[in-house]
């Protein structure tokens, strides 16, 4: 089994080969994604670690996923985006029956990635002992803010991490990411624009829906009034009957 382990702190990654004969002295059966285990159940060389299990995947690569408790291979309906099926290879919403791993180890597991909790005695050569230096920076502005402690008044265009790229035959030049989710001046205008536009269609539609109750109302005021005019020319039609009824007698 391969075992990959992962020191944030440092930006570092390493693969170490793990023989069967130290597999065979531990139940793998105990554990499971998530965990913290003692690095000494992998080898002597990790004894005083402590690891968190992340991640891996058997023997045929089917990749393990975390809250499946079984130790075998098991048929699920997942959706895009989740563990065994790319978000570029559906429709939003369509999901589709894959064959995962559990998150319990078991002996036909070829790769588990683990990341240190704690650091032992003895430093591991190529994770612990070096530090990958972070290529790029943050790209968010309230990643930056929170990289360089930052209030909301500071401009974080100016902490931007930058780099000099060098070609041959051109002169060197400083790339800088594009900051997402910087509000500007210019954003603001728009979101204010924005707000006054829908304040407007409010106010609108609040001034043609009087204006329909008012037509409505006149309108129907005015069937009241004829439907009224109609009964009095009734009235008065039948009044000067009976009484034209009444001379001939």
């Amino acid at each position: 089994m391969k075992l990959n382990i992962a020191y944030p702190r440092n930006g570092t990654v390493k693969q170490f080969e793990i023989t069967d004969d130290v597999l065979r002295r531990v139940q793998l059966q105990d554990y499971r994604l998530g965990n913290d285990v003692d690095g000494a159940i992998f080898g002597e060389e990790f004894k005083g670690y402590i690891f968190r299990l992340r991640g891996g995947s058997d023997k045929d690569g089917f990749p393990m996923v975390p809250g499946v408790l079984a130790s075998s291979r098991v048929s699920l309906l997942v959706k895009r985006g989740a563990i065994g099926f790319n978000t570029f290879r559906g429709y939003q919403g369509e999901r589709r029956r894959k064959n995962v791993r559990g998150c319990v180890l078991a002996s036909d597991i070829a790769v588990v990635n683990v990341t240190i909790s704690k650091v032992g005695d003895q430093p591991i050569e190529g994770v612990t002992d070096t530090t990958a230096p972070r290529r790029l920076g943050p790209k968010r502005a309230s990643k930056i803010r929170k990289l360089f402690n930052l209030s909301r008044g500071d401009d974080v265009r100016k902490y931007v991490v930058r780099r000099r790229v060098s070609k041959d035959g051109k002169k060197d030049r400083m790339k800088a990411p594009k900051i997402q989710r910087l509000i500007t001046p210019k954003i603001k205008a728009r979101r204010y624009q924005k707000a006054q536009s829908a304040l407007e269609h409010v106010r609108r539609s609040a001034a043609e829906r009087r204006e329909y109750l008012r037509l409505i109302a006149s309108h129907r005021r005015a069937l009241r009034q004829r439907d009224h005019a109609k009964k009095h020319t009734r009235k008065v039609q039948a009044q000067r009957a009976e009484v034209a009824a009444f001379q001939k007698k």
